[in-house]
């Protein structure tokens, strides 16, 4: 799962340089290899992911990460292609204007935030630039970036890893290492995590240790303690523990009941998750509730009405509440649904936006391949006594082969990947009046939404983009499209 991230970010980075090179005609300079010497760089931009886009003395482009527009660095080169170099800086010698010291004193060796060190405003303002960069050859521009009302300790959602701390000679728990899946930074402090997590995080350490429970090693598969997965429902005050152990350890039942009971006193569930899997990725061979509810319930306003959603350990919901009452008010205005509309929600996970959005339509039709997450969809329709909704589970792409229904709104959520072609060719060709497209990954998002205008029925009526993400590079975008 892990190699399967890293391989697909790799490709889309490396479009993303292609595409940054060819737009501005970039000398590529010499044929000599400066790989594993230092040069200097200058940054000119900050591009998409959330990279310095720099200047070697011999004109060749340098991508690095950390620094800012104007500063000038000492840069270890660790790749040297024929186009443009790759590099870690070893020490700035011309620092931006625009540089803060950052909160974290883990900021740069954690693969968590990579803002930090730049004034909110300043982030967004460098999100803007980046995103109207990529959406350009599309004839798209977002004029403004909705921003949520807290920028720190949003996330409703983290997943810590068990590590041996080495120095501190003991088990801890953390976050990994700015590209390295094998090593960690120890938390707290994290300025990004909802701060009821650390709390959790000092009892579950301290419990460990005082039991003398081993840590999983990701080279020899041995150790018990892998993953601890916090979810809070920050608008209900809900939060819900998931302990993600090696498997084949029922020996320690007793002392993980005797921890589910502490952590009981300040968690609504408490779960027990045993992952035999090799892969880093926290899947579960079996699930079990130690203490407390099986959900935790979220509540999202939208459109001045209150949703409530379950959430369980393994359900799909966005990891900042505040933005997405945002991003979901912003969809609800822009899809403006009457009480003839029937609209589909593809990709629709537990069914959150297209409940959310039920209120105003004549029916709502979710689908997601994911059998567990259509389940919740359904108990989620009717928690919020929605009649209108019906799920379906099916993947994105049979689906839209076989649909022969017909809808007058459609929104997509799609994974990072984005859009295959036989969605893109469904959506074309439906009688759908309006297509709402949200999106995580910028670089996806242009490239489907050229291969959507070479319809010549349909063009870019609106587009708008909400920070979900502060002190990360991450944005989330909204594209509507309408049929004429």
């Amino acid at each position: 799962m892990q190699l399967h991230k890293k391989l697909l970010f790799l490709v889309l980075q490396n479009s993303i340089y292609d595409r940054i090179l060819k737009t501005k005609n970039i000398k590529t300079g010499g044929k000599m290899s400066f790989k594993n010497k230092v040069i200097k760089a200058k940054c000119v931009k900050i591009v998409f992911p959330g990279r310095s886009f720099c200047e070697c003395e011999d004109n060749k482009v340098l991508f690095c990460e950390g620094l800012l527009p104007s500063e000038e660095a000492e840069v270890l080169v660790v790749r040297d292609t024929a186009s443009f170099r790759e590099g870690y800086v070893k020490n700035i010698v011309v620092n931006s204007i625009d540089r803060r010291k950052p909160l974290c004193l883990s900021f740069g060796s954690c693969g968590g935030c990579s803002f930090q060190h730049l004034d909110y405003e300043k982030q967004v303002e460098y999100k803007k630039f980046y995103l109207n960069e990529i959406l350009k050859p599309v004839n798209c521009e977002v004029k403004e970036i909705f921003k949520p009302s807290e920028i720190l300790n949003y996330r409703n959602k983290m997943e810590f890893s068990f590590f041996h701390n080495v120095q501190e000679g003991r088990s801890d728990i953390g976050l990994h290492c700015r590209g390295r899946f094998n090593k960690y930074v120890s938390v707290p402090p994290c300025f990004i995590a909802d701060k009821s997590f650390l709390k959790i995080l000092e009892i579950v350490r301290d419990f460990a240790n005082k039991n003398n429970f081993t840590v999983y090693d990701n080279k020899t598969h041995q150790g018990f303690l892998r993953h601890l997965v916090l979810r809070k429902a920050q608008n209900n005050n809900q939060l819900l523990v998931n302990i993600v152990t090696n498997s084949n350890f029922t020996c320690l039942s007793e002392k993980m009941k005797l921890l589910a009971k502490e952590l009981a006193i300040y968690a609504d569930s408490v779960y027990w998750t045993s992952n035999s899997k090799l892969s880093d990725a926290v899947l579960a061979d079996n699930l079990l509730l130690l203490e407390g509810k099986e959900n935790i319930v979220e509540k999202l306003n939208v459109n001045k009405r209150d949703y409530f959603f379950n959430i369980s350990p393994f359900s799909f919901f966005q990891t900042n509440s505040k933005g997405t009452e945002i991003l979901y008010n912003a969809a609800d205005e822009l899809l403006d649904l009457n009480e003839n509309d029937n609209l589909l929600d593809l990709y629709c996970g537990t069914g959150t936006i297209g409940i959310s959005l039920s209120q105003k339509a004549k029916h709502i039709t979710g689908v997601d391949e994911n059998e567990q997450s259509i389940e919740n969809a359904r108990q989620n329709a009717i928690l919020n006594q929605v009649k209108n909704a019906s799920f379906v589970v099916r993947k994105a792409q049979a689906f839209s082969e076989e649909c022969r229904e017909e809808f007058s709104a459609i929104v997509v959520d799609p994974p990072r990947a984005g859009l295959v072609k036989e969605v893109i060719d469904f959506l074309t060709n439906s009688k759908a009046k309006k297509l709402l497209y949200i999106s995580c990954n910028p670089s996806t998002l242009a490239r489907d939404i050229n291969l959507i205008l070479k319809n010549s029925k349909i063009s870019v009526k609106s587009v708008l983009a909400v920070d979900m993400f502060p002190q990360t590079y991450h944005i989330e975008t909204i594209v509507l499209f309408s049929k004429h």
